[in-house]
């Protein structure tokens, strides 16, 4: 989580192109806000793109599009012409707030928009784990890893984007219902990785035998638990080789290993390579995990 009052927001400038891009990238950040939260689209001197898409991390705002006021409590995204009738802001029972954003410039941007409005609603809540948000979260990393280079791979990110939101909005992307178990172990695994020892320690947790866990988790996810804590923990491995100079003992203890050799190994096994090489070259891959 990033600390108290803290915007990492990344800005793009290139030369003009050859030809028109349909869709482009303004910027992409996240930030965490405590206080002093306050943005009204139609009093709002930044610019900051034609079109705004937010999507709540953590803790609690609020938003009012035009006469109406929807809470943005974890998972609600909400996708807004720059400079129109919203504001977004920290109710008084709130004292946290942690969200991704993603701006956006073109003429696909505004038919999108349109789009998300009708099929969504003003103010939708999304699954961490629906490919919008994931494309989200990776796009913020492209950025954070200075690995968008030109105005064709930041207009091809932005296009992929508006994309998946429209295949959302056809129920293309979106997860299946889980069981309520399911639920459950993915919410533990997601937020409890760095601690879990075992797939008997989630089942316990969870009041099933680990064999009914693994069936029916495998059934609803198309992995299996442990899988899926491999994936969730390599992830975070990334983004720790990617964002801090940590020696690798401290991230192998800070996501869940005790052991940096056998860390290095799961890393090597999930990704095809070492996680030095990565941290060394780091520019010349790209994952999105599946």
């Amino acid at each position: 989580m990033l600390q108290e009052n803290q915007r990492l927001s990344y800005i793009f400038r290139f030369q003009d192109t050859a030809a028109p891009l349909p869709v482009s990238l303004y910027a992409v950040g996240r930030e965490r806000q405590t206080s002093d939260y306050s943005h009204a689209g139609m009093t709002r001197k930044d610019h900051g793109g034609a079109y705004l898409f937010q999507y709540t991390v953590a803790g609690q705002a609020a938003i009012r599009i035009r006469d109406q006021v929807f809470p943005l409590d974890p998972g609600k995204g909400f996708f807004v012409p720059f400079h129109s009738d919203y504001h977004y802001y920290i109710p008084e029972e709130s004292n946290d707030y942690e969200c991704l954003f993603l701006s956006f410039d073109g003429s696909e941007a505004p038919k999108c928009w349109s789009f998300f409005a009708g099929q969504l609603g003003s103010v939708h809540h999304f699954s961490e784990h629906s490919s919008p948000i994931r494309l989200a979260n990776h796009i913020y990393q492209e950025a954070s890893s200075k690995k968008i280079s030109d105005a064709y791979k930041l207009s091809t990110l932005a296009y992929q984007f508006l994309m998946e939101l429209y295949r959302y909005g056809k129920g293309l992307g979106m997860p299946k219902a889980w069981p309520e178990i399911v639920t459950q172990a993915v919410r533990l695994i997601d937020e409890r990785y760095y601690e879990l020892k075992s797939l008997a320690e989630l089942a316990r947790h969870l009041g099933v035998s680990k064999y009914h866990l693994i069936k029916l988790f495998n059934r609803s996810v198309g992995k299996t638990p442990v899988e899926y804590l491999t994936r969730k923990r390599m992830e975070k491995a990334v983004e720790l080789l990617r964002t801090t100079d940590w020696p690798l003992e401290r991230i192998s203890h800070e996501i869940g290993y005790t052991d940096v050799n056998y860390f290095s190994k799961v890393f090597r096994k999930s990704l095809g390579i070492p996680p030095g090489r990565l941290r060394k070259d780091y520019d010349a891959y790209d994952f999105m995990f599946d």
